[in-house]
């Protein structure tokens, strides 16, 4: 592991850094990835992190826009074999449906509608979700799956949470819990609403799936952590970390998995 970790470039490591804040539990994964397999375990990660900062929590639609269209051209360049950004260049040379990907990203601008209700709230991010995971089974010689898009899209709906709550789509929260609630945005935005957020972190944990057994490393340790911080949440419980042994052998349990 030590002469795999001397091996990752310099270029890409601020990424990484700013990819494990958000996703702590992702520092222990590593751990149980094979050597071989690390660099491009980080250097996806840190992408995918780039990606969902782009489409969804950026300040304006216009920032989103031209941030999220430099990324299509760059899945573009990397399928030409000629990628610009440190993470791209440390993904480059695989076989994999990265113009799918740009053309995903670019359909995906602008969606920032409210829906009705849960399904509906995962659905609308199926079709992007279904990209991403082709090209992450690509990465890591896996089958893709629907189990793994649908796993995704809820990942980044409560991964909108708490920071999305003030944003113009209001954390993508569908409309039919503020409904059982009575609650306005603006009272979810002041505080008021753990009754909400904790139906809808059941609700997205009823949907997830809960093994994703031929899915990439990734994945599937991606479903088991997004597990325990929804059932976390779900109790009423903070959006913080699960402790830290319980990560630990979610991320083993991942590993062994595959």
């Amino acid at each position: 592991m030590a002469a795999a970790v001397a091996e990752i470039p310099q270029a890409i490591l601020p990424y990484v850094a700013k990819w494990q804040v958000r996703e702590p539990e992702m520092r222990v994964a590593q751990v149980f990835c094979p050597p071989e397999r690390l660099l491009r375990f980080l250097a996806w990660g840190a992408l995918l992190h780039e990606l969902r900062e782009a489409l969804f929590e950026l300040s304006t639609a216009q920032i989103i826009a031209v941030k999220s269209g430099w990324w299509a051209e760059e899945m573009l360049a990397l399928s030409r074999g000629a990628p610009r950004h440190p993470l791209t260049h440390a993904l480059a040379g695989v076989d994999a449906p990265w113009p799918d990907l740009a053309r995903a990203i670019l359909q995906f601008l602008g969606d920032d509608e409210r829906r009705a209700d849960s399904a509906q709230a995962i659905s609308a991010l199926l079709p992007l979700a279904r990209s991403v995971a082709a090209v992450e089974g690509a990465l890591f010689t896996a089958e893709e799956s629907d189990d793994a898009a649908r796993a995704l899209a809820i990942h980044w709906l409560w991964q909108r949470l708490p920071q999305g709550l003030d944003a113009e789509d209001r954390a993508r929260i569908p409309m039919h819990l503020f409904a059982r609630h009575a609650l306005s945005p603006a009272a979810l935005v002041a505080g008021e609403g753990l009754p909400l957020l904790r139906d809808w972190a059941a609700e997205l944990s009823a949907a997830l799936p809960k093994a994703l057994p031929d899915s990439a490393f990734p994945a599937r340790a991606r479903v088991r952590f997004d597990q325990a911080r929804l059932d976390r949440l779900a109790a009423g419980q903070s959006f913080g970390e699960p402790p830290a042994l319980g990560t630990l052998w979610r991320a083993w349990r991942a590993a062994r998995a595959g």
